[in-house]
């Protein structure tokens, strides 16, 4: 990989991707009224065990296995999808989408680097994988470049589509699994674009077959000579040790009642991934839930040849674009389609 220096301007802010529970640490306590108490967790662990939620949590298999014991946080659930919302548009936290003043850093550098090498003169069409609100695909759209965002979140997709009506910004917003897209998305989105972007690390919360099957997908999806922009975790900063933590809140986006958010990290070696486990016990029930999620670290050259057999190529690596912290922002990896 080639290395360059950041261009643009410079900020930052984001979710949580590199020790999940880094970012998810100080979250500010939200409430959104009419909530269900708590979205749906894990099947397998929806419900209080009849000796007690602190009998079931000690009682919990440990160290939890990555993939094995949970695998995502329940975003398209509709009630934690609304909490969500909350993160993503609070300005003042990177827990869930980056501060506006970062995102107008980071266009700032996608658009130089189209500049430099798309091959083609502006303006230029964007994809922008696992969108949220659409706030990268807003900004574009803002300086006259369309695009489309999609994601499976239903709050975060509806106030994006919302925000572009009343802005009459070109913008486009489908709701789609990264893991199963249709076969007709490529027209639905309305490909080929100049750029495909996936910020934030989130490429690392998919299984490393999930990432090889839909990498080529992505891929396909750029005209030839098109950029590919991935945001990325280096491995030297998964953090390979086990911890555990709590809190005691009136709210989170697991629910929106008082409850204790006991928290547990644990890395396997062998699956070369990480897990962090959410315990949520209501206050006045007593009701435990489990939910998990789990981040995928990957070596440079293992990264670069899931991107070869992509189809992208002449990958160079981008130091974090404003260098706010490691834990909020990472290195960029920019190629383009061969």
């Amino acid at each position: 990989m080639a290395d360059c220096g950041a261009g643009g301007d410079n900020h930052p802010n984001g979710p949580l991707q590199a020790r999940p529970g880094v970012a998810w640490a100080g979250l500010e306590v939200i409430h959104s009224p009419g909530d269900n108490p708590t979205p749906k967790a894990d099947p397998v662990s929806d419900t209080s065990s009849p000796r007690g939620p602190l009998r079931r949590i000690l009682e919990a298999s440990r160290p939890a296995r990555p993939w094995q014991d949970g695998d995502q946080l329940p975003w398209s659930d509709p009630a934690f999808s609304r909490r969500m919302l909350d993160v993503h548009l609070d300005p003042a936290t990177h827990m869930a989408s980056r501060a506006p003043d970062v995102i107008r850093a980071h266009v700032d550098w996608l658009l130089e680097q189209l500049k430099a090498r798309a091959g083609t003169p502006g303006p230029w069409r964007v994809l922008d994988v696992g969108c949220g609100p659409g706030l990268y695909v807003h900004e574009l759209a803002a300086r006259g470049h369309a695009g489309c965002g999609f994601d499976f979140a239903p709050a975060p997709l509806r106030w994006a589509r919302d925000h572009a009506v009343a802005n009459s910004l070109d913008a486009v917003f489908l709701e789609a699994d990264l893991t199963a897209l249709p076969g007709d998305f490529a027209a639905l989105a309305g490909a080929p674009f100049d750029a495909v972007t996936f910020w934030f690390g989130e490429f690392h919360s998919f299984r490393p077959e999930q990432a090889r099957a839909f990498l080529p997908r992505l891929a396909s999806l750029l005209r030839p000579g098109g950029l590919f922009v991935l945001e990325y975790q280096p491995w030297d900063l998964f953090v390979k040790e086990d911890a555990a933590t709590w809190s005691a809140v009136d709210s989170s986006p697991f629910g929106a009642r008082p409850h204790l958010w006991l928290e547990e990290f644990a890395w396997d070696e062998d699956a070369r991934a990480e897990i962090h486990v959410h315990w949520i016990v209501d206050a006045d029930t007593g009701e435990t839930s489990r939910f998990a999620q789990c981040n995928q670290a990957w070596q440079d050259d293992e990264l670069l040849d899931a991107l070869a057999a992509a189809g992208i190529a002449d990958v160079r690596t981008h130091p974090p674009i404003t260098g706010v912290a490691d834990e909020f922002e990472f290195p960029v990896l920019v190629g383009k389609r061969s």
